[in-house]
C-alpha cells in the first residue's frame, strides 16, 4: 500500500472514531442505557478493527461485530453493525462527493421552505 493511501485511510479512520465518540457523547446526555452501551461497544469494536473498511458494507459489519464480541445478543449485534455502517457510509459519501454535488446540496438546503404546522 502506498504512503498516500495509508494516510487517507488513517484520516478516514480517525474521523470515523471521532464520529463514533460524538455518537457516544450524544447518548450519554439523555439516551437510553441500551443506546449508551451500544455506542460504547461500537467504539470498542472500531478500535479493535483499526479500519473503517469493514463497516462500509452492512453484511461485513454484521459479521465483524460478533466475531470480536461473541457474547452479544443478536439485537445488540444488529444495532451495533447498523450504527457502524451508517456512520462509515456517511463519512465515505462525504469524502467522495464532488465539490459540484456538495455545492448543489448546500444550495438546496438553503432554499428549502421551513416546516409549518397548520391547525385544522
Amino acid at each position: 500500500m502506498c504512503e498516500t493511501t495509508k494516510k487517507e485511510h488513517a484520516a478516514s479512520f480517525s474521523t470515523f472514531l471521532q464520529e463514533l465518540q460524538k455518537e457516544w457523547r450524544f447518548h450519554q446526555h439523555g439516551g437510553t442505557s441500551y443506546r449508551q452501551k451500544t455506542a460504547e461497544l461500537s467504539l470498542e469494536v472500531a478500535h479493535k478493527v483499526g479500519s473503517i473498511v469493514p463497516f462500509l458494507e452492512s453484511k461485513v459489519a454484521k459479521q465483524t461485530v460478533p466475531r470480536l464480541l461473541p457474547d452479544l445478543d443478536h439485537h445488540r449485534v444488529e444495532d451495533m453493525a447498523k450504527m457502524l455502517h451508517v456512520i462509515a457510509k456517511e463519512l465515505h459519501m462525504n469524502t467522495t462527493l464532488s465539490d459540484e454535488v456538495k455545492s448543489y446540496i448546500q444550495q438546496k438546503r438553503q432554499h428549502r421552505k421551513s416546516l409549518s404546522f397548520v391547525k385544522k
